[in-house]
């Protein structure tokens, strides 16, 4: 709730506290209450009066609803007394009527704000959460500029199975953005695995083509470690879960990595395990970037023998290089059509990487209403190529 100085600073904010709320139901009261004095045995208003506290428990708290209770029950008994009912017949039930009406808005408005309360703490934990699984992504790491946005399907929630993170190893920077199959919390267990396998894989300096598998198999430990550790509680009901979380989980995930093993810092070398292409933009011009042989999903590795296969692409100084996840890709105006992606991006593919990024969430916002959650990086590739050590971010 704002201040009473920063009110007093917004005009607006006057308008929208509970002091505002009381003041206009009592000035109604008070023209109903005229209007029903002056208007002849013909007007009856009163009914109108028992609709205030009911009106002001969807909008005000408990405090400002009992108040204007106390304002309207003296009114409305005025209002008996103006249209001859102020006796033994009708003031009874009148006046429990009001009474009853005071008490179940007085309650409503607490239950609601009680409601209110709770919803703004689990929105702070949401983003509590989102924050501590999704690290805010450095303004630069090493050569390359990045920028990222997170786009939450659902408006009461920040957090969903998309993710990103990003490293360095061996002086290269490498980032990942992955989807996580499935939506709610029990995404939330493999997206921290999955982080925290790619966090882990940094650290300890796993080569690009070798990343996907380690990542499927730090993963699949994880899911197996906390079946047992359920079993081992006692907590035999996510036994069946767990497992059932362990033969369907996976994860699509594109990892790129800047500067080639050769030492070539112009080059951008691409894993792609079932994620959508990314869009290279140069000059200008934006294209696609799809893999000559994508990979299974990280969760699913294990279905196929093959190697895992990295692309090799050039990548210039002032190249960008856009990575997102299916929700941008899958985005469905009212008519059923998919958001125009390619189109799009290259509209605006002259565009500084933030700039770019807010560009494209008002056009989705505006296309579209978002189904799925969206997780968008710009790796920018800037001029020089400073030296780096392993780390992770």
């Amino acid at each position: 709730m704002p201040s009473v100085d920063a009110r007093r600073r917004d005009p607006k904010a006057l308008w929208r506290g509970p002091q505002a709320m009381v003041g206009l139901a009592v000035a109604i009261l008070a023209l109903l209450l005229i209007a029903d004095a002056f208007g002849g045995s013909g007007v009856r208003l009163g009914g109108l009066m028992l609709a205030m506290p009911a009106l002001a428990a969807v909008f005000a708290g408990p405090r400002a609803v009992l108040v204007i209770c106390g304002a309207m029950l003296p009114a409305y008994v005025t209002s008996l007394a103006e249209n001859h009912r102020l006796d033994w017949m009708d003031a009874p039930i009148a006046i429990s009527t009001a009474v009853v009406i005071c008490v179940a808005a007085v309650g409503a408005a607490a239950v609601r704000e009680k409601r209110a309360r709770q919803l703004a703490q689990s929105r702070r934990v949401t983003v509590q959460t989102q924050q501590t699984l999704l690290r805010p992504l450095p303004s630069r790491l090493g050569p390359v500029e990045l920028a990222s946005m997170y786009l939450a399907a659902d408006a009461e929630s920040t957090l969903g199975g998309d993710l990103y993170a990003c490293a360095i190893v061996d002086g290269r920077p490498r980032v990942i953005v992955g989807d996580v199959q499935g939506k709610g919390l029990s995404t939330l267990e493999v997206v921290l695995f999955t982080l925290s396998a790619f966090r882990l894989a940094a650290w300890e300096g796993v080569a690009l083509h070798d990343l996907p598998a380690f990542l499927d198999d730090a993963v699949r430990r994880e899911l197996v470690l906390a079946r047992d550790m359920a079993v081992q509680r006692g907590d035999f009901t996510q036994e069946p879960e767990m497992g059932q979380r362990m033969r369907e989980s996976f994860v699509t995930a594109i990892v790129v990595e800047v500067g080639g093993e050769g030492g070539e810092s112009d080059e951008v070398r691409l894993v792609n395990c079932g994620h959508p292409a990314p869009f290279l933009l140069h000059d200008g011009a934006a294209r696609e970037l799809p893999s000559s042989k994508p990979a299974l999903p990280i969760g699913l590795l294990g279905l196929d023998t093959a190697a895992v296969h990295v692309d090799s692409h050039r990548m210039e100084p002032g190249d960008t290089l856009l990575l997102y996840t299916d929700g941008l890709a899958e985005a469905r105006g009212g008519t059923g059509e998919f958001y125009p992606l390619a189109e799009r991006v290259a509209q605006r593919a002259h565009h500084p990487p933030a700039t770019l990024l807010g560009a494209i969430r008002t056009d989705l916002r505006r296309h579209a209403r978002l189904d799925d959650d969206v997780a968008m990086v710009t790796v920018h590739r800037s001029a020089g190529w400073p030296a780096g050590s392993t780390k992770t971010v």
